[in-house]
């Protein structure tokens, strides 16, 4: 089996997104260029308990304190902006720029990460001409992940792939208002990673996992009825 070393992980999925953009968007049906009159903007926040994730070695000739994210960090607040558009009644494409940040523990020091992800979602009905109350779906995303924990001397966050896959409650106001919530359980692929003998720095980590628990409120821009 052949072994991608970490530092090729961000590169390979950006180029992910750039494939799914350019092959799997001119893929669709000719009908479905229409249903990119149907788009949104997004805003979403909420906690960020994490799961789980080793970490081990020495920052500024310090060991670390503890060997568990989850005793270094505590519960995080994450937030999201998306674009997003309706492609067919049951997938929805989005884009995401997200910002995470953790409060330290222990006397160490604050990590935070800034996601960009591509995804889609997979309501159960069409959320253009439903007129259900609630909307329940399912949510993907993927992208890299630019994560950073500043050290005395420097930052010994990495650039690392982040994935997550959870689901969500869409509630319609009108035509142009909807809340929603989203459970996302993500993964941050080696959040901590340096290497520097001048500053007696020698640190990793493992896969990390969280649990960000989010609601957001979703502003229809541009409707069909609008083209």
């Amino acid at each position: 089996m052949t072994h991608i070393p970490k530092k090729r992980l961000p590169v390979l999925a950006g180029l992910l997104l750039c494939g799914f953009s350019l092959v799997f968007l001119p893929a669709l049906p000719a009908r479905a260029a229409g249903e990119f009159a149907w788009q949104s903007l997004s805003f979403d926040g909420g906690v960020d308990p994490i799961l789980s994730g080793s970490i081990n070695g020495l920052i500024d000739g310090t060991p670390v304190p503890a060997t568990q994210m989850s005793q270094l960090e505590n519960t995080g607040i994450d937030f999201h902006l998306r674009w997003s558009s309706q492609l067919a009644s049951h997938l929805g494409l989005r884009f995401s720029v997200g910002y995470s940040s953790f409060a330290p523990s222990l006397g160490f020091h604050g990590f935070s990460a800034l996601p960009l992800t591509v995804g889609a979602t997979f309501p159960l009905f069409d959320p253009r001409v439903s007129l259900e109350p609630v909307i329940p779906y399912l949510a993907i995303d993927l992208g890299p992940s630019f994560n950073s924990l500043p050290a005395n001397q420097g930052n010994v966050g990495s650039v690392s792939f982040t994935a997550d896959l959870g689901a969500g409650l869409l509630v319609p106001i009108n035509s142009t208002f909807s809340l929603y919530g989203e459970v996302l359980p993500t993964m941050i692929q080696g959040p901590i990673s340096a290497n520097d003998p001048q500053t007696h720095t020698d640190v990793s980590s493992s896969v990390m996992w969280t649990l960000p628990v989010l609601l957001g409120i979703t502003y229809n821009f541009k409707m069909p009825h609008s083209s």
